[in-house]
């Protein structure tokens, strides 16, 4: 357990680092031409649209998912107290 937070936490780390540096060092590079800069937007201009399609079918999932437990707990709600309605008949 510990040892899987060291590494999740120096993922988190090194990546905004990167990030970071990439932020402040990308448009100096770009002017020059960097290949690396340039590889590295040719991926963001394919990946980003993937990613912004996956979160929002995972948002989409999570809504769907959450109308229908809310449905299936209201069901069970109006089950109860309808027992408890029938239990409280009976005992007068």
């Amino acid at each position: 357990m510990v040892l899987t937070t060291l590494i999740v936490t120096f993922v988190l780390v090194v990546g905004l680092a990167l990030a970071v540096l990439l932020s402040v060092a990308a448009p100096p590079m770009r002017a020059r031409g960097s290949r690396l800069v340039a590889r590295l937007d040719a991926l963001a201009a394919r990946w980003v649209p993937v990613a912004l399609q996956a979160a929002h079918r995972a948002r989409e999932h999570a809504e769907r998912t959450g109308r229908r437990a809310a449905q299936q707990l209201a069901q069970r709600l109006a089950a109860h107290r309808a027992r408890s309605g029938d239990e409280a008949a009976r005992a007068r």
